[in-house]
């Protein structure tokens, strides 16, 4: 058995690229609130996770998004209504907790080449703009800068399955 195949992400029905990608990150076992959660939300169900700073929970939430997500090059994408649009939004509150949210994110889906980008106000409207343009599988956002995209007919938010609100 390998590593891999020990790690207890795998063994609560995580993708083998997302746990690729986590060992990758030194990440090899879940906290107990993704021990509780991850099959729950894999499994499609809505859920409310509560813990203290630094104990987890965004991988506890970004596990189950990324399963749903599909990513460029994976079946059904290049067949999917509207490839490239966002089909997962992670709301949050600040701009310091959508930088790292964005980063777990994308470390997390690193090997499927999601595409995850932050947008959040007090910066330039043209870089949030142009990865749009690219593509994105996931937005990470705060409400103010989400809403003025969205009204502004950039951002198009009809393809989104999956809605957390991170620290509502």
């Amino acid at each position: 058995m390998t590593s891999t195949e020990q790690n207890g992400f795998a063994a609560l029905g995580a993708r083998p690229e997302t746990v690729e990608a986590l060992a990758a990150s030194g990440i090899t076992q879940p906290f107990p609130i993704q021990s509780m959660t991850l099959q729950i939300a894999m499994g499609g169900h809505d859920l409310i996770g509560q813990a203290k700073t630094g104990t987890g929970k965004t991988l506890g939430f970004g596990v189950p998004l990324l399963q749903q997500v599909v990513g460029p090059g994976e079946p059904g994408w290049a067949g999917h209504e509207a490839p490239g649009k966002p089909q997962a939004l992670v709301v949050v509150p600040t701009r310091e907790l959508c930088v790292q949210v964005t980063g777990d994110l994308a470390m997390a889906g690193k090997t499927r080449g999601i595409r995850v980008t932050p947008i959040y106000g007090g910066r330039a409207f043209e870089p949030q703009l142009e990865a749009l343009k690219k593509g994105v599988e996931v937005v990470v956002g705060t409400p103010g800068r989400l809403l003025d995209l969205a009204r502004q007919g950039h951002l198009n938010l009809g393809q989104v399955d999956v809605l957390v609100l991170d620290e509502a």
